[in-house]
């Protein structure tokens, strides 16, 4: 068998699927948010940092390009670009409100170079005029060509910058090194894959264990089917150990499984029941047979001889006939040619017909005023109440009396053959309408028919979607009782 066209396979292969593209997304989100957390601190630390160094960055009121002299480095004269805050000027500290000083900003951007911040600003004509901190040395004022507007952020290799153009004439940079929050990502990567590691093995094994069960039953299905073939006809599947979803599969093989194991015990009791019917008349066909060749005899002998052989063919005959329609009745083989019929015509000729079976048994036929409509095959019908009166005629003394009846009860037209007669016993009641069964064990199977009229009625009957049961009246008598289906 190949694993993979296996319902295990297929389903844990999609639930590994799921989980691992859910947990990219989710895990790949996180990060995502993290990593933009992190960097709108960054941003938000630059601009921090630009709101506090912007007076000690931009030039003096005295002039365009530096202090009242007009220099480049804001001293009078001119001079290199400072590195630093000018020390030979007087500290540009005041006090708040309530007398405390407030800090400078040359040493704010001392305290910004500690921190790991670096700034540099240019002039228009492109030379340098402050930086403060470690500044890459890659670092060029053509980077910043795409200025368009007063702030920009600004993302090199490893550092992240808030540039400027300011309205004065100068282009400000404020950077910092992003080595910390490389570290965080990096770590947050590696604590991101064990959780999703994690999670994934955790929802492997619960899924594997959820599946597991899952198919269970259907395993415990195909293990129980299989002991059924094997013989042992009377186990079924559990329903208890079944989910929901499984259990009316469950209910439905089981009821499967008692049909056959009905239908296996009636085939196996109806092929015993016809060998030993078959028995008698094939046995006396033998005798008869071997007793007229053991010696000569004369022609009435031989006259006995056949017309016992002929009675015993006949016999076999009738019981191949009734096996024959009892199997395709059985096997929807038999068409019905079902309509509206009358209940009392059909009743009426078999009245007609019966009287003629026996001058010594009266019968009748009691019918009410509202006639009956019923769905039902006139002829097989007609079949049906001719076995019955024919049997109540076979097995009641002469004089008796046969009513027939009919009414409507529940929705259903009720037709009923009722006898005078000594009833059946109660224990042979179940039984009457099995296969070759036969009340009075006494009688001969030469006089006592094939044991399959009834057998066959009831087949008929339940082939009309109806119904039919015997019992006996309360005044004696044996009273067999038929429903079918209304017009």
């Amino acid at each position: 068998m190949k694993h993979y066209r296996s319902i295990r396979w297929q389903l844990m292969a999609w639930q590994r699927l799921l989980l691992a593209t859910v947990l990219i997304i989710l895990l790949s989100l996180h990060y995502h948010l993290r990593q933009k957390s992190e960097m709108s601190a960054v941003d938000a630390g630059l601009q921090n940092a630009l709101m506090e160094a912007m007076p000690a960055l931009l030039p003096p009121s005295g002039g365009p390009g530096g202090g009242p002299g007009g220099g480049p480095g804001g001293r009078p004269g001119g001079g290199p670009p400072r590195r630093g805050p000018d020390r030979d000027s007087p500290p540009r500290e005041n006090l708040d409100p309530a007398g405390n000083p407030i800090q400078s900003a040359e040493t704010y951007l001392k305290n910004m170079e500690a921190e790991g911040y670096y700034t540099i600003s240019w002039t228009d004509s492109g030379e340098i005029i402050d930086r403060y901190g470690a500044v890459p040395d890659s670092i060029s004022l053509n980077d910043y060509h795409f200025i368009g507007g007063e702030q920009n952020f600004h993302s090199r290799k490893d550092a992240r910058e808030l540039v400027v153009s300011h309205h004065k004439g100068r282009l400000i940079v404020i950077g910092k090194p992003l080595d910390d929050i490389k570290l965080i990502l990096t770590r947050t990567r590696y604590q991101l894959l064990l959780v999703g590691l994690l999670v994934f093995l955790v929802g492997h094994l619960g899924g594997w264990i959820i599946i597991r069960r899952t198919l269970e039953p259907i395993k415990s299905i195909s293990k129980t089917a299989e002991e059924i073939a094997g013989g042992k006809h009377g186990r079924r599947i559990e329903l208890a150990s079944a989910p929901e979803e499984l259990a009316g599969l469950a209910r439905t093989l089981n009821n499967s499984f008692n049909h056959l194991d009905t239908a296996l015990e009636t085939q196996i009791r109806f092929s015993a029941d016809a060998s030993h019917e078959l028995r008698t008349p094939i046995a006396v066909v033998m005798a008869q047979t071997q007793a007229a060749l053991k010696r000569k005899r004369s022609t009435e002998e031989y006259e006995a001889v056949l017309e016992a052989c002929l009675r015993a063919g006949q016999r076999m005959k009738a019981m191949a006939d009734s096996l024959l329609e009892l199997t395709r009745i059985n096997g929807n083989a038999t068409i019905l040619n079902v309509a509206e019929t009358p209940v009392k015509e059909v009743i009426a000729g078999v009245v007609e017909e019966a009287t003629h079976l026996s001058e010594k048994h009266r019968i009748r036929f009691q019918s009410l005023e509202t006639p009956v409509l019923a769905l039902i095959d006139p002829e097989r019908i007609h079949q049906v109440l001719m076995n019955l009166i024919s049997n109540a005629v076979k097995h009641n003394p002469e004089g008796c009396s046969i009513c027939i009846s009919q009414k409507t009860a529940d929705d259903r037209a009720v037709i009923e053959v009722a006898d005078e007669g000594g009833g059946i016993p109660e224990d042979a009641l179940p039984r009457i309408f099995d296969r070759f069964y036969r009340v009075d064990k006494s009688r001969s199977r030469d006089s006592g028919g094939t044991g399959l009229g009834l057998a066959i009625v009831k087949s008929l009957i339940e082939a009309h979607q109806g119904s039919i049961h015997a019992s006996n009246a309360a005044d004696g008598g044996a009273v067999f009782t038929i429903e079918l289906p209304l017009a």
